[in-house]
């Protein structure tokens, strides 16, 4: 109970601990954001290109096989 009445002043607003703590918590998903959107845009660029060179591939030995079956 001591902590509770420690948290909000005699008007009943909230103390400077509480806002610190709400901004400090505010700033941690910011950048958190920041990082996972940052992150998921390289994500996808790098699985653009694997996409890209994984079927430049197939098509590759597709044709290697179409290649072996005809010479047959």
């Amino acid at each position: 109970m001591k902590f509770l009445k420690k948290l909000l002043s005699k008007k009943g607003q909230l103390s400077m601990e509480v806002g610190i703590l709400v901004a400090a918590a505010v700033l941690v998903a910011i950048i958190a954001a920041y990082f996972y959107i940052s992150n998921v845009k390289k994500a996808t660029s790098k699985a653009g290109t694997q996409a890209s060179a994984a079927a430049q591939q197939m098509t590759q030995r597709a044709s290697s096989y179409v290649n072996s079956i005809s010479k047959l």
